[in-house]
């Protein structure tokens, strides 16, 4: 959006940036981007994000994989037509065997490819905007406001503690 401007503020307290993520979102401006040293349960509450569907992928992943394991123990059985003298033509201990690893395989490929899917990975660059603090000791967050209101949610940063309020060009 070419009218939207992008602000900037740069916290040196994690609670100082959550009552700001709270105070835009009760004002009703737009949360681009939240930069933390390190992940925060407090940062998802204040954003209002709902849990991540990875897990979803990676139960999906491993009902394919238990699946998939045991088609393969069926099919080699069926198609190879062992003799098994007395046994069951298909042997149990080994389809739960290889359905097991197969779950356990399939649902580490799923999950990774899943969050490396919802995490936007790989980025090669970092954005023009971002301050080295933010890997350190600082917080940031972006917000989208409209041209006419960019006074005011920069005093609503500057009153939740940002140390630094500056518009970003992107």
């Amino acid at each position: 959006m070419a009218h939207e401007k992008k602000l900037l503020g740069v916290f040196a307290y994690l609670d100082e940036l959550v009552n700001a993520l709270k105070f835009a979102r009760e004002k009703g401006f737009t949360i681009h981007t939240v930069y933390s040293p390190f992940p925060h349960h407090g940062i998802e509450e204040a954003l209002g994000l709902k849990p991540s569907p990875v897990r979803f992928v990676t139960l999906t992943g491993g009902v394919l994989g238990i699946l998939t394991g045991i088609a393969l123990v069926v099919y080699t059985c069926v198609q190879w037509k062992f003799v098994v003298s007395g046994k069951p033509i298909i042997p149990l201990v080994p389809a739960v065997v290889v359905g097991f690893e197969f779950c356990i395989l399939f649902s580490v490929l799923f999950n990774f490819a899943a969050m490396l899917f919802k995490a936007r990975l790989p980025k090669l660059h970092r954005p023009e905007h971002y301050d080295n603090r933010f890997s350190q000791d600082h917080f940031g967050v972006l917000v989208l406001c409209p041209e006419n209101e960019r006074e005011h949610l920069s005093s609503i940063l500057k009153e939740a503690g940002a140390k630094d309020v500056h518009e970003v060009n992107a």
